[in-house]
């Protein structure tokens, strides 16, 4: 059994004064993760993989570079917060050249992911009413765009959630708003990871590389 660790930029910090809801998401955004990336490998039985969520890019940064939370079994999954252009240049000033076989970003970020995939985001709201029949494919936010191209994809998500869902809640209606640590887990769980492989080359290479961990023991 090969045991891979991934440290995820997302979550909480340990002795952060979040709330109990806040810890309990972010426990179910690393759940989501590892239940994601689980299904693109080639044999479960024989890799186990664990993901560390980390309260942002400079805590991951801090876990590689210590050397104490490091082996060759250990990888990044980071927000690159730009397209692939970008991806040397952050290499770079990230100091990570020594690291750069270990280290994978989510371009742009995580929720490039989600709105690469707008029918998840229609599967995941399902139960809620719904204010816009136009698909979320055909809105003008997303039509014809690469998902790796459209920056502050967070914000984009949000204003999508905005303009399409509500709910009500003690006879008032609200609408849905996005949020990582609040509902991004439940986005998460809907995504496909063929497709992810298929749209974001750093999918492909991390799982690849997982898979070549199983190889290489």
């Amino acid at each position: 059994m090969v045991e891979v660790s991934i440290l995820l930029e997302g979550g909480v910090h340990p002795n952060s004064n979040a709330s109990a809801d806040t810890f309990d998401n972010s426990e179910r955004l690393r759940e989501s993760f590892h239940q994601l990336l689980s299904k693109g490998l080639n044999n479960t039985e024989e890799i186990r993989i664990e993901i560390d969520t980390k309260a942002s890019y400079t805590s991951v940064l801090k876990a590689i570079k210590s050397g104490k939370e490091v082996s060759s079994n250990t990888l990044a999954l980071l927000d690159l917060d730009g397209d692939e252009s970008q991806r040397n240049k952050r290499i770079v000033q990230y100091g990570l050249e020594e690291y750069r076989d270990f280290v994978f970003f989510m371009i742009q970020t995580m929720e490039s992911w989600i709105l690469s995939q707008p029918d998840a985001i229609e599967k995941t709201f399902v139960s809620y009413d719904k204010i816009m029949d136009l698909p979320i494919a055909e809105n003008e936010l997303l039509k014809g765009l690469l998902p790796q191209s459209i920056s502050q994809p967070d914000k984009v998500l949000n204003s999508l959630l905005l303009e399409y869902y509500q709910y009500e809640r003690g006879g008032k209606i609200k609408k849905v708003k996005y949020g990582k640590l609040k509902n991004s887990y439940l986005l998460i769980e809907q995504l496909d990871i063929n497709e992810l492989r298929r749209q974001f080359a750093d999918v492909n290479n991390l799982l690849n590389k997982i898979n070549d961990l199983t190889i290489d023991a």
